[in-house]
């Protein structure tokens, strides 16, 4: 479902003749902001630019009194892009003052015949939520609880994008950090969420600080407990194996659809099953959904019991509450009022 808003004036401020372009900025973002929205999508074609934002129920289209091609192409200069090669597919980042506060943007775009395509994520908009906060579920809030003393072991966050992996982390980190006992670091690519409470470092592909050398870098800093924002590739997933086994307690997140995808993600990956079965304390598979004016995460939680009976069998036990099972109960109780959770819950039961 989309929503159409006019905003006059949306995109441009003249002084004496010449556009200011931090202002031209600063608005939409602002506008982002207070609609609550997590990405700004901008599509240019034949002289004319179009605006969604995508909000927490929908995409909602802005339109603006008056366009000026130069924005586009500022975007991409802040963004530090090749703007001698358009036609390449490019991202980059810029931050944004807003209310004296540092808001950082990555900006993606494609070119494509006659069409321009840019979408911006704003990344530290967000504040870590409290544990207790993350699902209406008591036995979720408890099992997440449980994980707070631990020192050894590896949690997996899975789902797809824009399912709260990133939310469900830094909670948890934000928990084991208020204790003050150990060293929490997280290497993230990007911060998202900013928290003071523990060390946070950002992947800077472009001076050669990736995953890869930072995971390494990380390990020779006496680190307790380690997140790995996103296991991309096999070496990443090695390096996460290697920190769990070798005394650290690691939290990552994978893109899988749920548990037993992630499984097999990980075996493509090179990691073995009685590797994954030694170390594995959880796979956390989740999905976000609109519930009114709100949000509201399900979850499905493969324990280490589950796991082995999931690697054994290469199905879930019987009376295991899958995330289908538990998104059709949050539909029929009525605390899912999202159009998708019922495509989801089909989807994932087959």
């Amino acid at each position: 479902m989309q929503k159409f808003i006019r905003i006059s004036a949306f995109f441009f401020v003249l002084d004496k003749g010449v556009i200011k372009m931090d202002d031209l900025l600063k608005n939409p973002i602002e506008y982002a902001i207070l609609k609550k929205a997590s990405d700004i999508h901008f599509i240019l074609q034949q002289n004319r630019l179009k605006i969604k934002l995508r909000t927490q129920t929908e995409m909602l289209e802005v339109y603006q009194d008056i366009w000026q091609p130069a924005f586009f192409e500022y975007l991409k200069f802040i963004s530090r892009m090749d703007l001698t090669n358009p036609y390449t597919p490019q991202s980059g980042q810029f931050k944004v003052s807003i209310n004296h506060h540092d808001v950082y943007c990555r900006f993606s775009m494609l070119h494509n015949n006659h069409v321009q395509t840019g979408v911006i994520r704003m990344l530290n908009t967000m504040h870590a939520i409290e544990l207790d906060a993350l699902s209406l579920c008591k036995y979720d809030t408890e099992f997440f609880q449980s994980l707070i003393p631990l020192r050894h072991g590896l949690v997996i966050c899975v789902g797809p994008t824009n399912s709260g992996k990133t939310t469900t982390l830094h909670a948890l980190l934000h928990e084991i950090a208020k204790e003050k006992k150990h060293k929490v670091v997280s290497l993230e690519d990007p911060i998202e969420i900013e928290d003071d409470s523990y060390l946070q470092l950002q992947i800077n592909e472009g001076t050669g600080f990736t995953y890869d050398v930072g995971i390494e870098q990380l390990l020779r800093h006496d680190p307790d407990v380690i997140c790995i924002g996103e296991t991309r590739n096999s070496y990443t997933a090695k390096m996460v194996l290697r920190a769990s086994l070798t005394g650290h307690f690691v939290l990552t997140s994978i893109h899988a659809k749920d548990g037993k995808e992630c499984i097999r993600r990980l075996e493509d990956l090179g990691v073995s099953k009685q590797d994954l079965l030694s170390v594995c304390t959880a796979i956390i598979s989740q999905r976000l959904y609109s519930n009114g004016d709100k949000k509201v995460c399900i979850y499905e939680i493969m324990d280490q019991k589950t796991l082995q009976y999931v690697l054994e069998h290469g199905r879930y036990p019987k009376e295991f509450k899958t995330l289908s099972k538990k998104i059709t109960e949050g539909i029929e109780k009525g605390y899912i009022v999202d159009a998708q959770a019922k495509y989801d819950s089909l989807s994932l039961s087959g």
